[in-house]
């Protein structure tokens, strides 16, 4: 029972995202926030492509997808997020605040698979409230670009400086908290901003500048509000000012100051090196402001006019306004800005040779979700986060100046240069950029080509590769049973209810139902009475003639993949159509092979062989057995054989042609039996484990037989059940591959990060649980090991060339009776990992396989007297998952006793 209320879906909108390397140091993770939840992502390129499509021309370039690493659940729901590189570490941490003023520093902990908690803030001192009972304002967290401090404003006026310890400083200056004298962080302190200047109050944004020596702050404030019913009294009421941060001598003054900014300025952008200085984004205009040149702005609409003294220039071609927008850079020159419509502009920033700004280029390149935030992942993708609708993964391409836009919404001015493409790109790009300006033409004619100027016009194309399913803001609900639900589950003694919610805003609108679990749509049912349990098994036998007619029909329509390959480019170019159909026809030919051929039901006393195709009937002779019931049944040989496991023997048949029979008499019949190709591992009622080998040789006149492995494995405790596993992701190994030399430690090493990888399905990471194992003289030793057990794990799963040199390798997973799970090595059955009391459902499971044979002998008496209190393992299996099968799960079936 809840006491409160219970929460039935957990939050899906996304309102804080940051590009860092959260999980390791070898690959950056996308962390996004929403409420109370925290989810890590990495991307996953898709490499798979036949070479057929990319022989066509409109052959669709591959699609990145997003591959949820981790998730966790917080207390508190998230105000603020930053990610910060601190000295020393191989990860990055996050910054996360919370209302009303506290502070969190987390960073991932692969040792327990959580977030490990570096340093907490508390600053909701009743002197810093100034006597308010309650806070309106959202603490603010900010992190200097070079890692130098983190800044976060809390009520509104106080500014908490959290300084991070650098190399430079010994451990004799600082004081450090957190962790003792090896913490990170020097003392925070707090800057009452009135202190600085008595006008510096209702404060709209801030954020560090770039190219400073010290970190440099700049903020955004407004002394004296407006609202635009008083702008013909009272205008121009924004200003900036920029605080130079010294924080050994805890001094910061004044460094850079403006006054008299349009009242209705939002955020400030800080512009990357070498351009540097800000953008100031405001709701009708666009300002560029810089220390050391004049200011540059722009009228993005008619509504400047009257509301604002600054002088703006018209930006021509534009009609927009900036309020609930978005931005960021994808170069030092070009952002990316989406518009509370979700109209996506790329804006560049045009500058002269003395790297002073000096006109803005709009291009409008989508429309696209109201975005949330935004933030800009390796070159080329961006990700768009949203809690009025689905967040995106977009990828940005250029597109090449010559080639005619494809699409209807481009500027005029790309019109009319759609019917000029003879013209040279540098004329080209220079009628584009500043045909509106005749000064400014004339500048270029005596300065030189913006190409010398160092600005490059460029349009971009935006494609959605992935999306994150948002179903908030949820405005109404109702709940009901399904319109269309199977005969099967109308019987069902729970109702069988639906919520419909209505999410999302605007364009973003949608309807989402809510089921409970996955409700498969039925085609067909039809009784099997006595049936025990079914298999599907793979047989090319069956479909080879289907394959053959397949063929020849396509060599008769002139789309044979021989004929065309011999062909010229000209005569590829006239025969679009047909190698678009010889693509469509294809693939089901190449899946023939992985269609099932044969369904087997098992009975109490026999068993039933059904052929599979455009219709089920049965077999009435073949080289099955059919007299008694069937244990298992699947394929072997890369799904060019088939295995029959009786209680009492194994068969291997090609097709319905049996191959190879081998009673088996271990004393008592065969219950479990477990395959990964070429190992069949079989068990019997008393928990004797047995394993069968493929061989190809012509050993008795045959060509292909199944040779006995008898393996030396304990016996003090009863095998309950077992699991084979064929790895081709590379995960799993007992060598550091990153290494040359392979020890003994790094056996155990790689063997951690297999299980718990398993376990809690985050990600190929090495455990530091040698410091349990090996004493905390070895930590250092054992966290070095860490971090190349993983650069190889990341290599070898997600590198380029990393599926094609990975050798598959084999693994047998065993549970007992007295609750241990031990994971072996196959063909040789080496014992790699070893769990004790292993049913309790461990968070993290730890390796007790040094010294187990000693372990199992003195401890024999212990375990079977706790094996009541342990519940029992009735079925185990481990099943890969996710992309290139590198997401290895353990399932584990539990009978409490």
């Amino acid at each position: 029972m809840y006491a409160v209320y219970r929460q039935a879906h957990t939050p899906t909108a996304v309102e804080f995202s940051v590009y860092c390397n959260f999980i390791s140091s070898k690959e950056k993770n996308l962390v996004v926030a929403g409420t109370s939840q925290l989810y890590v992502y990495r991307i996953i390129h898709d490499v798979e492509s036949t070479s057929k499509t990319d022989k066509s021309p409109d052959a669709k370039p591959r699609k990145e997808k997003l591959e949820q690493v981790a998730s966790f659940s917080l207390f508190g729901n998230i105000m603020s997020m930053a990610s910060v590189q601190l000295v020393g570490a191989n990860r990055d941490a996050l910054l996360l605040s919370f209302k009303d003023a506290k502070l969190s520093v987390v960073e991932y902990d692969p040792g327990t698979h959580d977030l490990k908690s570096l340093s907490l803030h508390y600053f909701e001192e009743p002197e810093l409230r100034d006597g308010f009972v309650q806070n309106v304002h959202i603490p603010i967290v900010r992190v200097d670009p070079e890692n130098r401090c983190a800044v976060m404003l809390v009520y509104g006026t106080q500014l908490v400086v959290l300084p991070f310890r650098k190399d430079s400083i010994t451990d004799e200056q600082e004081g450090g908290v957190g962790e003792g004298p090896k913490s990170n962080f020097l003392p925070s302190y707090i800057i009452d901003v009135r202190e600085l200047d008595e006008k510096l109050l209702n404060i709209v944004d801030m954020k560090f500048l770039h190219g400073y020596y010290e970190p440099t702050l700049l903020i955004l404030f407004e002394p004296s509000q407006t609202w635009p019913g008083r702008v013909a009294v009272r205008q121009d009421t924004c200003s900036i000012v920029a605080i130079s941060l010294n924080i050994m001598q805890k001094v910061h003054p004044v460094i850079w100051s403006l006054s008299n900014l349009p009242f209705d300025c939002t955020q400030v952008m800080p512009v990357p090196k070498p351009i540097g200085g800000v953008v100031v984004f405001a709701v009708n205009s666009l300002l560029y402001l810089n220390q050391s040149v004049p200011p540059y702005g722009v009228s993005l609409n008619s509504q400047t006019n009257g509301t604002t003294a600054f002088p703006l220039r018209v930006q021509e071609e534009v009609k927009i306004s900036l309020d609930c927008s978005q931005s960021d850079f994808i170069a030092y020159d070009k952002m990316v800005i989406s518009l509370k419509g979700g109209e996506i502009y790329v804006l560049t920033l045009i500058t002269d040779g003395m790297r002073s700004v000096r006109a803005f280029h709009f291009d409008k390149a989508a429309a696209s979700v109201l975005t949330t935030c935004m933030v800009t992942m390796e070159a080329g993708y961006l990700f768009l986060g949203s809690r009025l609708g689905n967040s995106l993964l977009l990828k940005y391409t250029e597109k090449l100046q010559d080639t005619p836009p494809e699409e209807g919404n481009e500027d005029e001015d790309k019109e009319k240069d759609k019917e000029k493409p003879e013209e040279p790109p540098n004329k080209k790009k220079r009628v584009e950029s500043s045909a509106n300006w005749t000064d400014e033409v004339d500048e270029i004619e005596v300065y030189g080509s913006e190409a010398q100027s160092g600005t490059q016009l460029a349009t971009y194309s935006f494609e959605v590769c992935d999306s994150i399913l948002n179903i908030g803001p949820c405005v109404n609900a109702s709940m009901g049973e399904p319109a269309f639900l199977s005969e099967e589950f109308q019987n069902n003694p729970e109702p069988d209810l639906e919520v419909v919610v209505c999410s999302g805003y605007g364009k973003n609108g949608a309807l989402s139902v809510l089921q409970r679990s996955i409700r498969p749509q039925v085609v067909t049912t039809f009784e099997l009475p006595g049936c025990h349990d079914m298999w599907t098994v793979i047989s090319n036998e069956v479909k080879a003639e289907d394959k053959k007619v397949a063929k020849s029909e396509d060599s008769e329509d002139g789309a044979d993949t021989g004929e065309d390959g011999e062909d010229g480019e000209k005569e590829e170019k006239e025969k679009e159509k047909e190698q678009e159909e010889e693509k469509k026809t294809e693939p089901p030919i190449e899946d023939d092979k992985k269609k099932h051929g044969f369904l087997i039901l098992s009975r109490e006393d026999s068993t039933m062989i059904l052929q599979t195709g455009q219709e089920i009937m049965e077999l009435d002779t073949s080289g099955f057995a059919t007299q008694g019931p069937t244990v298992f049944a699947g394929n072997i040989g890369d799904n060019k054989y088939i295995i029959q496991v009786s209680p009492m023997g194994i068969r291997l048949l090609e097709g319905v042609t049996q191959l190879h029979f081998i009673p088996v008499d271990l004393g008592s019949p065969i219950v479990h039996c477990s395959v990964a190709d070429p190992y069949v591992v079989i068990m019997t009622a008393e928990g004797v484990v047995t394993m069968f080998a493929l061989k190809t040789d012509s050993y008795m006149g045959k060509t292909h037989r199944l040779s006995l492995q008898k393996p030396q494995i304990p016996t003090q405790s009863r095998v309950v059940t077992l699991c084979a596993y064929r790895d081709v992701s590379g995960m799993f190994t007992t060598e550091n591959r990153a290494n040359s030399s392979v020890h003994k430690e790094d056996t155990v090493t790689g063997n951690q990060s297999e299980e718990e990888t398993v376990i809690h399905e985050l990600s190929n990471l090495v455990d530091d649980e040698e410091e349990m194992l090996y004493g905390d003289s070895n930590a250092s030793a054992a966290h070095g090991r860490d971090e190349m057990g993983r650069s190889y794990g990341i290599h070898g799963i997600y590198g380029s060339d990393g599926q094609g040199k990975t050798e598959p390798s084999h693994w047998c997973f065993i549970c007992r009776e007295n609750g241990v799970m031990e994971i072996y090595q196959l063909p040789e059955w080496r014992l790699v990992f070893l769990v004790k009391n292993f049913p309790v459902g461990q968070r993290v499971l730890v390796d007790s396989s040094s010294g187990q044979s000693a372990a199992q002998g003195d401890g024999k008496k212990e375990e079977v007297t706790r094996q009541g209190d342990i519940p029992l393992v009735k079925e185990v299996s481990l099943v890969s998952l996710g992309y290139m099968c590198s997401r290895p799960y353990l399932l584990v079936s539990v009978v409490c006793v």
